[in-house]
């Protein structure tokens, strides 16, 4: 991995409008995405910070001025996609209600996504659209089936803008957390509560125990706070025991 060549660091961390740099992308595309770990191998690996992707040099430029991290060109092909591992594990975020939080659950194999529904209803492919998935009512059941290779899998997308700088864009956050499935509610009840932005922390914490056969085992894993309720916000990134 080598430092960005297209990357050129701005004189102005806030992106002054008076400045062409600013990026622009569309309304409905987040500008980038935050990560608890990093794939490498086809393994994910945890990182010791906040890692944040995204295809647009100048809010590399400004997520590396806001919280550290110079931002590196991931070798992905033909994107260019660039991350920056920052040096904060608390952000202050601003999200949009109940929106900014969705659930849907996913079944993938052979390469390709083949059921996705709201756990009710088949939202793809468009063709089952509307009509019933067949999944278990209970969370539990759905997971159950899941890991007997019989159902979908969660998949939540947090979306949020950085309050230190909420004109930058909107930022995402994807889990495939069961924890944050059954949390979902919770969420939402503290959205609802809260005025429009919620005004949030997301914060990456590491959880070390160790098992009733005394294998030692530690994971990072990010906390979604809105007021002082606190959300689990992604699956575990389990590392070697």
């Amino acid at each position: 991995m080598a430092p960005y060549p297209h990357y050129i660091p701005s004189r102005d961390p806030k992106l002054d409008d008076a400045r062409g740099d600013r990026p622009r992308v569309s309304a409905s595309d987040p500008v980038g995405r935050f990560h608890v770990a990093r794939q490498q191998g086809g393994r994910p690996i945890a990182v010791p910070a906040w890692l944040v992707t995204t295809e647009n040099p100048a809010v590399a430029d400004a997520v590396g001025g806001l919280y550290g991290g110079v931002p590196q060109l991931l070798d992905t092909g033909d994107e260019h996609v660039v991350e920056v591992l920052t040096r904060r594990e608390h952000i202050p975020v601003l999200l949009g209600g109940r929106g900014a939080v969705s659930l849907r659950m996913v079944m993938r194999g052979a390469g390709e996504t083949f059921h996705v529904c709201d756990g009710t209803r088949f939202l793809e492919p468009a063709g089952a659209r509307g009509s019933l998935c067949g999944c278990p009512a209970s969370l539990a059941e759905r997971k159950a089936a899941a890991q007997a290779g019989r159902g979908p899998t969660p998949e939540v997308r947090i979306g949020f803008r950085l309050a230190d700088l909420p004109e930058l864009g909107v930022f995402s956050l994807v889990s495939t957390s069961w924890e944050l499935a059954a949390e979902l509610p919770v969420l939402a009840t503290a959205l609802d509560a809260a005025a429009v932005p919620a005004v949030g922390v997301l914060r990456y914490e590491l959880v070390e125990f160790t098992t009733r056969s005394g294998i030692a085992v530690s994971y990072r894993r990010p906390i979604v706070e809105v007021g002082r309720t606190q959300v689990l916000a992604q699956a575990a990134v389990r590392l070697a025991a």
